[in-house]
């Protein structure tokens, strides 16, 4: 089976994802490419895509839509990976690429996992910490510290295990 895994990872915690799932697929014919390397015109020659990125403001990065959008041929099957720092559970970012994929492939199954929010400095989460009333204020400073250092080791393992048992089922 040969299988693509690309992603769009703007601090790295999506990427830490994808080398784990290249990792758990090492007897498959895998290949691991950022999203921005990856030519639409080949995207069809794969018999599996496993598809990444951080959610940002509730959606995957616009690359992620713009790949499957110029792509003349999809592949027929496509898991999609995620993280994100949500505080509250997980929304659908991939809601976009879902329409452009539309009847076309199978979405096969779908994996996100929680990472720590490096891309908002410091000083912003602390105004917008700020702006909380107490309770919610607490319980937001106990999920960033919840948060940090993830992707751990854990969800890494855990990233494995999905994507073998994803390929064992195909």
């Amino acid at each position: 089976m040969k299988i693509l895994i690309t992603y769009f990872s703007n601090t790295g915690n999506t990427k830490k994802i994808a080398k784990s799932i290249k990792e758990a697929l090492s007897d498959e014919e895998v290949e691991l490419t950022p999203i921005n390397e990856v030519d639409p015109l080949s995207f069809n020659n794969y018999d599996l895509v496993f598809l990444g990125s951080g959610i940002y403001a509730s959606r995957v990065n616009k690359a992620l839509v713009e790949l499957v959008s110029s792509a003349p041929e999809l592949p027929q099957n496509f898991v999609f990976f995620s993280t994100h720092a949500s505080l509250v559970g997980y929304q659908d970012g991939f809601k976009l690429v879902k329409r452009k994929i539309g009847n076309v492939s199978k979405i096969i199954a779908e994996f996100d996992c929680c990472g720590d929010n490096l891309g908002i400095p410091e000083d912003t989460r602390n105004s917008m910490l700020d702006k909380l009333p107490p309770e919610k204020r607490k319980e937001a400073e106990k999920h960033q510290q919840w948060l940090k250092g993830r992707p751990n080791e854990e969800d890494l393992k855990k990233a494995k295990e999905f994507a073998r048992s994803v390929v064992e089922k195909l």
